[in-house]
């Protein structure tokens, strides 16, 4: 007895030994994986660095999560870490691994192919780093997992083993596996922004836990639907989006009862909405924009209670609005650019308090301009733009406070005034297009209350008066455009207080007086239009400093004054128009220094002087007007080499010489030279050519002097200068001759009178 016992003590010792070793064996295994991970990663925050150490245990270790009873590693989390390098193969060793978490993060190269051999994992998720090559086939060989997101990354990979992933945002190509419909615990589909092809498939409509398929921006084409047998889903979300899917909306698109978004823009859907699109009594927002869809609206859309949003713009629906809309309390409508015709059903005031959006734009409708619209206290965006809607605009427009957005623009003459009211719309007014609206009046200084506005567009109607000083307490204000009225007087200096104004359209109106001098405070400004009004004086100095503006036009006025070379600081400006005006002296050479200009008119005006050399250095011009005042000189030859020059015109100046004949000119016809007499040019039928005989003597005589005259001269100089040369050495030796012939004179002792005697 006492041997058995003592036989299971050693056993049991046995057990524990071997027990302990195993433990000790696979706490360590998880640790050296854990080193090896962090060893491949880097962050400028240095976690896993300073905390990843040796001197503490690896399940207190920052983002790890251990089992209690065995202290083996069951999840992994580090989203949203800054973290830099490879994901490590030695993460297949942590074998009780549940949860591994790296979204959000910079890991490159590929997934380790190991991965997919945790037999306890339940989530992946490495969405969002710059992963790339293939994805692992381990990674499907476990369907248990409810979880793997591969998303926005650089994955490329085969679609038929994608079945239960989030992959949204790589390359996955192939087509939708038919034995999709045996994951009868899939609940989430997500292939949005890949490279899917084929048609989708009908088993993927027959999994009762599947809630959500997202196949949006692949290629899948064929039918929506593939045949017409039971469906049974519980699916609620459907966006097929941006694909290439073709003929019609089925019919048993009605068993999806549960569905609460439809999502079937862009593509090719031909046919019509079904009549009985009323049976998806769930369904909360219909996406159709962008088909080719036709016939009607249908009146069963009106039992959706719960529709808060339909989108059908750029199709081809005809036909009325159906009044059964008015029913849906909570409904957000976009029908634009479409061929809807009749009047703006006025039942639909029943339910209007929470009616948030309402754009019927581009269409045929007529009648009243529905004046219910007031009523909609909660309305966003109001779009009546380009239909045939009369009437006036409504006097307590200014109930809408949460307005964002007002188009009423073309074809609507409502031939009504501005309401004072309109300035009672709240800072969430963002943009108001009254365009084309057949309004007269003023414009209420109370517009300028509406401190949230962003575009302020009032052009083509009858507006008289000046710009309302208020106007300049709209601090967001971008785009102001009251062009084509009957505005008077001055700009305002309110205006110069707009600091994040980016266009000003004031062309075609009767404003007149100076351009503020302050204009250049709109540091913002790209786009300038004063044209056909009635400034004078001169253009103010400050203006050229705008050196971010790209479009300037001050056309048909009666501007005045030399223009200065501080025109040279517009280096950005792309189109430049100071015709038709009274601008004199010579035109800057500076103007040679805008290198972007695309677009030059200076034409009639009373410039002199030359075409400047410089306009050679302009070389993105495409268009060039000098037309129509005193210009002299010559073309510039150098001219030729504009590349981009499309249309010149210098005619009606007192040009003369030879018209350049390559580059733009080769193309140039008389228009561009007429009322030029000195011109001429033999590539151009329509010019008079160069006059050869004058000219063409002149230049034989000018060679004959170079090639006989200019040699003989020289030859005669040559042989002048030998001849006195030879003269004068045979004067210095007839005179040496001479010399020698003199006779010899002999020579006597003196002798004195006493030697005489």
């Amino acid at each position: 007895m006492e041997n058995h016992i003592y036989l299971l003590f050693l056993l049991f010792l046995f057990q524990y030994y071997f027990l302990s070793i195993s433990a000790a064996s696979s706490n360590e295994i998880d640790q050296q994986a854990l080193l090896a991970f962090k060893n491949l990663v880097t962050s400028s925050s240095h976690v896993l660095a300073d905390n990843w150490t040796m001197n503490t245990s690896f399940c207190s270790w920052f983002s790890v999560t251990c089992s209690p009873k065995r202290q083996r590693v069951v999840a992994l989390e580090l989203p949203n870490m800054q973290l830099q390098g490879t994901i490590s193969s030695s993460l297949a060793n942590l074998s009780f691994l549940s949860v591994l978490n790296l979204e959000n993060n910079s890991f490159h190269d590929g997934i380790p192919f190991g991965l997919g051999h945790f037999p306890l994992l339940r989530v992946i998720d490495v969405r969002n780093n710059q992963l790339q090559g293939s994805i692992p086939t381990s990674l499907f060989q476990h369907q248990r997992v409810p979880k793997i997101s591969l998303a926005f990354n650089k994955l490329v990979g085969n679609a038929t083993k994608l079945i239960n992933f989030s992959l949204a945002g790589n390359r996955i190509r192939g087509n939708l596996p038919k034995e999709i419909g045996n994951l009868s615990q899939l609940a989430f589909l997500s292939l949005y922004d890949n490279q899917s092809t084929g048609s989708i498939s009908t088993p993927l409509f027959t999994i009762s836990s599947l809630v959500t398929v997202s196949l949006a921006l692949n290629r899948l084409s064929g039918s929506l639907l593939l045949n017409e047998r039971n469906i049974v889903s519980n699916l609620e979300f459907l966006s097929v989006s941006n694909n290439q899917i073709s003929c019609c909306i089925p019919s048993n698109i009605c068993q999806l009862r549960e569905l609460q978004v439809l999502s079937i823009s862009l593509n090719n859907i031909t046919g019509e909405i079904p009549r009985n699109i009323g049976c998806l009594s769930n369904l909360e927002e219909f996406y159709i924009g962008d088909t080719p869809i036709k016939e009607t609206i249908p009146t069963s859309i009106g039992n959706i209670f719960t529709l808060q949003y339909v989108d059908c713009t750029r199709n081809s629906l005809e036909g009325p609005i159906p009044p059964e809309l008015g029913k849906l309390s909570n409904l957000r409508i976009t029908v634009n650019f479409n061929n809807l015709s009749g009047t703006v059903p006025a039942t639909t005031d029943l339910h209007l308090p929470n009616l948030k959006l309402l754009l019927l734009g581009e269409n045929q409708l007529e009648g009243e301009t529905p004046l219910f619209i007031t009523n909609a206290s909660k309305i966003e965006e109001v779009g009546l733009e380009n239909n045939f809607l009369k009437g006036t605009i409504p006097t307590n427009l200014g109930n809408l406070r949460e307005l964002r957005g007002l188009f009423l623009t073309s074809y609507n003459p409502l031939n009504g005034i501005l309401p004072n009211s309109i300035g009672n719309l709240s800072s969430t007014t963002e943009a108001l297009n009254l365009a084309d609206a057949h309004i007269s009046g003023f414009i209420p200084a109370s517009t300028g209350n509406i401190s949230g506005l962003i575009t302020r567009v009032f052009k083509n109607n009858n507006l008289m008066g000046n710009i309302p000083s208020g106007i300049g307490k709209l601090k967001q204000l971008q785009g102001l455009s009251p062009s084509n009225n009957k505005l008077q007087r001055h700009i305002s200096e309110a205006v110069c207080h707009l600091s994040n104004l980016v266009k000003l359209f004031l062309q075609v109106n009767e404003l007149s007086g100076e351009i503020p001098e302050c204009i250049d405070n709109l540091s913002m400004l790209l786009d300038l239009s004063l044209g056909s009004n009635k400034f004078s004086s001169k253009i103010p100095l400050s203006l050229w400093k705008m050196s971010g503006l790209l479009y300037f036009d001050v056309s048909r006025n009666s501007i005045e004054g030399e223009v200065t070379p501080d025109i040279g600081e517009l280096k950005a400006i792309l189109e430049l128009n100071l015709s038709s005006n009274n601008l004199s002296g010579v035109i800057p050479s500076r103007l040679g220094e805008l290198l972007h200009l695309q677009y030059l008119d200076l034409s009639n005006n009373s410039f002199s002087g030359q075409i400047p050399f410089s306009f050679s250095n302009l070389i993105s011009i495409e268009y060039w007007d000098l037309s129509l005042y005193d210009l002299s000189g010559t073309i510039p030859k150098s001219l030729e080499k504009l590349s981009y020059l499309k249309s010149i015109n210098v005619s009606y100046n007192v040009l003369d010489g030879e018209i350049p004949s390559g580059g733009v000119f080769v193309n140039s016809t008389l228009q561009s030279f007429v009322g030029n007499k000195g011109l001429c040019g033999m590539h151009i039928l329509e010019v008079l050519p160069c006059p050869i005989t004058k000219s063409g003597q002149q230049s034989k005589s000018k060679k004959l002097v170079l090639k006989i005259v200019i040699p003989v001269v020289t030859s005669s100089s040559m042989i002048f200068l030998l001849v006195s040369i030879w003269i004068m050495k045979r004067k210095k030796i007839a005179k040496s001759e001479d010399v020698e012939k003199v006779p010899e004179i002999n020579t006597y002792p003196l002798i004195s009178y006493h030697e005489i005697q």
